[in-house]
C-alpha cells in the first residue's frame, strides 16, 4: 500500500496586480526544525503546475522528516527567464522570512534550504545555485535543462513520447507574448501542448527571451564565474523530452571547476521516469540529508 500524502497548505507567496502566484506547503507529523525542499515542476517554463509533485517527492516528507515546498511561477512567453528567476528568487526569500512563522514557532529550519526541480524546474534549481544569496545547502535538479541554446534545443525534435504533432492553431493565444500572464494552468489545458510545439519549433531561446549574446541564462558558462553549491544530479541517458547531453554539460564543468557533485546518469531512462510510484531516489535524499 502506498503512503498517505502529507497535508497540504497553500500560501500566496507574490502578488502581481491581480496575479497570485502561490506554493504547496508539506509537513511531516510532529515536524520540529525541519529542513525545507524547494521543488520546481517542469513544462519548459511554458506550462505546468505545482502539483505535478513526483510520488517519491510527497513520500520523502515523512520518510526523511523534511519539509516540502511546490511552488508556481509565471510561465513563458508571455514573460522570459529573467522574470521568472525574479520568482524564484521571491520565492526563495518568501520561505526564509515569512515560512517560520507561518508554519509555527520551531516547525521550519529555513537555514537548512535544498532547491530541486524537475526537467524545467531542474533548471530553475541550477539557476537558484548560481544566484541566489545566500545560496542553497544543496541543489538536485531532475533530468534538468540546462541550456535553452544547447543543441538538442536548437535542433527539431519529434514528439518524445510518440504522441501526434501539436496542434499550432489551437496553442496560437499561448504562443502570442502578449497573452495574459498566468503562473499555472490545469491538467486539461491546451495550454500543455507549448512543450511539444517548442520541441517541433525548436525556438524554447526565443520563447524565454534568451539571447545568444547572452550567457546568464545558460548554466555551464556561469559556473566558473558564479559556483555552485553542492548538487545531486539525476538525468536518463535515454531522454527524449531533453537531452542527456543537457546535464553531462554542466556536470563536466562542475567537475572540472572542482565543485561537488554526483551525477545519477541512469542507463535506457527517460523523462518522466521518476512519476512511477516504485521509484524512491533514496540515494538522492541520503546524500541530501548528509548536507542539511
Amino acid at each position: 500500500m502506498a503512503p498517505s500524502s502529507p497535508k497540504r497548505r497553500t500560501f500566496t507567496y507574490k502578488k502581481l496586480d491581480r496575479l497570485e502566484i502561490p506554493l504547496d506547503f508539506y509537513l511531516p507529523e510532529d515536524a520540529k526544525n525541519v529542513p525545507v525542499l524547494l521543488w520546481f515542476h517542469g513544462g519548459g517554463l511554458l506550462q505546468g503546475k505545482r502539483t505535478s509533485v513526483a510520488p517519491h517527492m510527497l513520500n520523502a516528507v515523512a520518510k526523511y522528516n523534511i519539509a516540502l515546498v511546490s511552488a508556481d511561477y509565471r510561465l513563458a512567453p508571455q514573460v522570459g527567464v529573467a522574470d521568472i528567476y525574479v520568482d524564484v528568487k521571491d520565492c526563495v526569500a518568501f520561505i526564509r522570512s515569512k515560512l517560520p512563522s507561518l508554519a509555527g514557532e520551531g516547525i521550519v529550519d529555513v537555514s537548512r534550504l535544498a532547491v530541486s526541480g524537475s526537467s524545467a524546474g531542474g533548471y530553475l534549481a541550477f539557476l537558484a545555485g548560481l544566484y541566489a544569496e545566500p545560496k542553497p545547502k544543496v541543489i538536485l535538479p531532475i533530468y534538468p535543462i540546462t541550456d535553452p541554446l544547447g543543441l538538442f534545443f536548437t535542433t527539431s525534435q519529434p514528439h518524445p513520447f510518440g504522441g501526434a504533432p501539436p496542434d499550432v492553431k489551437a496553442l496560437e493565444r499561448f504562443i502570442d507574448p502578449e497573452s495574459e500572464v498566468v503562473a499555472n494552468n490545469e491538467e486539461d489545458s491546451k495550454r500543455n501542448g507549448m512543450y511539444m510545439y517548442m520541441l517541433q519549433e525548436a525556438n524554447l531561446a526565443s520563447l524565454l527571451k534568451v539571447k545568444a549574446v547572452d550567457d546568464t541564462w545558460r548554466v555551464a558558462k556561469k559556473i566558473y564565474e558564479r559556483g555552485l553549491p553542492p548538487a545531486y544530479v539525476v538525468h536518463g541517458d535515454a531522454d527524449s523530452a531533453v537531452g542527456v547531453d543537457q546535464a553531462d554539460e554542466v556536470v563536466g564543468v562542475m567537475v572540472g571547476c572542482g565543485s561537488e557533485v554526483v551525477y545519477e546518469r541512469l542507463h535506457g531512462v527517460n523523462h518522466l521516469f521518476d512519476k512511477e510510484e516504485s521509484v524512491t531516489l533514496e540515494k538522492m535524499y541520503e546524500w541530501m540529508m548528509k548536507h542539511l
